[in-house]
């Protein structure tokens, strides 16, 4: 039987961060958590040893899906002027060796900072019973590890977490089902939750994104994001690319402006990924965190 190769590095990306803190919209709160615990010690690693302070060696970016878990990792690292390293935990736990050698590469090119996306598919709570409803969010990961290759997690970010330069940041929209073992001391041991875009940050997020278009005499800022309650920033980015596209077609391939009624129409293929009772289930999973876990 002919041995499978796999080629080191192929379940993991190591990548040039391009999101910046001015790219992303609202979310004021969290850039300014990751900026202190994040970008300024692994930017200024001698101040913070001499000041006393260790920062943290893991982070638990949590929020509704498309809320920017992914982004706001990626700028940290940029701000950090750091190696950045992203992977998606149910890819890498079909070849458990790989997140040994991600550790590997991520010593290698220290600093580093490494994004495990959706981390509660490699680190679950095994005996865990949903508790929260199908149709809200996603019931459970697709897969999830067996217990061996969350251990090696585990053991990778623990031998991780006798250095300073190497910090984990695991994202997941459905805190209930993660281990409660991953966010031990040394793994991710603080907490930055990642809101729905309250009524201002839309606004921001829509400027952003409109940004060099050209808009019609009836397009309000103020207007779409009044429209876009329960829209994540995702959901903000795919509805002005069908507007966009829209405007196109209508335009029999040339393009002019922007107005209203491309919006409406696109939200029509866009709807919101939220609703009051997703958002309510955040806020109640907010109200049982302890405030210690988004502390410095």
């Amino acid at each position: 039987m002919a041995t499978r190769f796999i080629e080191k590095g192929a379940y993991f990306k190591i990548k040039k961060p391009r999101w910046s803190w001015q790219r992303i919209g609202g979310l004021r709160e969290a850039k300014d958590r990751l900026e202190e615990m994040v970008s300024l010690p692994l930017r200024n690693p001698e101040v913070f040893r001499k000041a006393g302070l260790t920062p943290p060696h893991g982070i638990l970016l949590w929020g509704p899906p498309g809320g920017g878990k992914t982004v706001l990792a990626e700028a940290a690292a940029r701000s950090a002027g750091c190696s950045y390293i992203a992977v998606k935990a149910i890819e890498i736990m079909s070849e458990p060796e790989e997140i040994r050698v991600m550790y590997e590469t991520a010593a290698e090119l220290a600093p580093t900072v490494i994004f495990v996306n959706e981390v509660d598919a490699l680190a679950p709570k095994r005996d865990a019973e949903s508790i929260w409803a199908v149709g809200i969010t996603r019931d459970a990961p697709v897969r999830i590890a067996p217990p061996e290759i969350t251990e090696i997690f585990y053991e990778e970010m623990d031998r991780a977490s006798k250095r300073r330069d190497i910090i984990t940041i695991g994202g997941t929209y459905r805190p209930d089902v993660l281990d409660p073992l991953s966010t031990k001391k040394g793994r991710m041991e603080r907490k930055i939750y990642v809101p729905p875009p309250d009524l201002e940050d839309r606004k921001e997020i829509i400027r952003i994104h409109l940004k060099g278009k050209k808009l019609g005499p009836d397009i309000s800022v103020d207007r779409l994001a009044e429209m876009t309650e329960y829209y994540v920033g995702a959901d903000i980015l795919g509805m002005i690319r069908e507007a966009t596209v829209i405007a196109i077609r209508e335009g029999e391939g040339s393009f002019d402006h922007l107005t209203e009624e491309h919006f409406i129409k696109a939200m029509k293929r866009v709807p919101p990924s939220l609703s009051p009772q997703t958002v309510e289930k955040y806020n109640e999973t907010l109200k049982q965190e302890c405030e210690h876990c988004y502390l410095f």
